[in-house]
């Protein structure tokens, strides 16, 4: 109840300061006053009212989009004019309503969640953690593969998924971006089937490669496996993973195979 009372401050405090200054058009129109006209039935009409937002909420999600569209006038459009412009634009309201409710902290009920996960993918996949622990926390695990389906879209997905959450997600210090779980280097090998990757790494590389590997007890991960002395690239996330003794006695055990075979 305390979180709801300090929200509900901010958000009075905020608003009182919104009222004090009216913004105006560059044809002089007071596009607050032209805002105020049409709220109740821009909810309405959007489909927005559905998301149970305050009158408002509802004015400071409007007033961008209504400056934009009397922008493109030389005078003052009709009300149905600015409407048919934000039916036309509709997924971008959807966006910017997204955006809004994410970016001022708005308590995400049920119907919020589904809402920005099934209309905004852009929006969600930059609050893609946020997300993800808030659908988790109400049961909506039905709309994670949504969620996944966007982060992999707008994202900055990574090589490796986590074991976890199913992301990709996971850094180069084993830390999953989205669900935030540390992850063992033993997990990560299992989830990869790592020791399917070593027979790619062995049929696609030199021997040398795979001597150096051995040797130098270690092997580059992203989507292959890569001996040490692959260049790492500076925009694309790589692991480093370790070679147990059993994984280096695999390794020269399928070199051996490969080198009778080529004879």
């Amino acid at each position: 109840m305390a979180r709801k009372r300090r929200h509900a401050s901010g958000t009075k405090s905020r608003r009182s300061r919104n009222r004090g200054v009216r913004r105006v058009s560059r044809q002089g129109i007071d596009v607050d006053s032209v805002v105020e006209a049409l709220v109740d039935e821009f909810a309405s009409r959007s489909g927005l009212d559905i998301l149970g937002l305050s009158r408002e909420d509802y004015v400071e999600i409007l007033k961008p989009i209504v400056a934009g569209i009397i922008d493109q006038y030389s005078s003052r459009p009709s009300k149905e004019a600015i409407m048919s412009k934000i039916r036309a634009a509709i997924q971008g309201v959807y966006m910017l309503a997204s955006a809004y409710m994410l970016e001022k902290d708005v308590p995400l009920t049920r119907e919020r969640l589904e809402f920005i996960v099934t209309n905004a993918p852009q929006v969600a996949a930059r609050y893609v953690s946020k997300l993800y622990k808030e659908l988790k926390s109400n049961g909506l695990d039905y709309l994670i593969p949504l969620l996944r389906k966007a982060w992999e879209s707008y994202g900055r997905p990574t090589p490796i998924a986590c074991p976890y959450c199913g992301f990709r997600g996971l850094t180069p210090d084993f830390v999953c971006i989205v669900c935030g779980r540390e992850i063992e280097e033993h997990e990560v090998k299992k989830a990869i089937d790592f020791n399917e990757k070593l027979r790619e790494f062995v049929e696609f590389y030199s021997p040398n490669d795979v001597i150096e590997a051995i040797e130098r007890g270690y092997v580059v991960v992203n989507e292959h496996v890569k001996p040490p002395s692959a260049q790492l690239q500076p925009n694309k996330p790589e692991l480093v993973l370790h070679l147990s003794y059993e994984e280096k006695e695999l390794l020269r055990r399928m070199l051996r195979e490969k080198v009778r075979g080529s004879h």
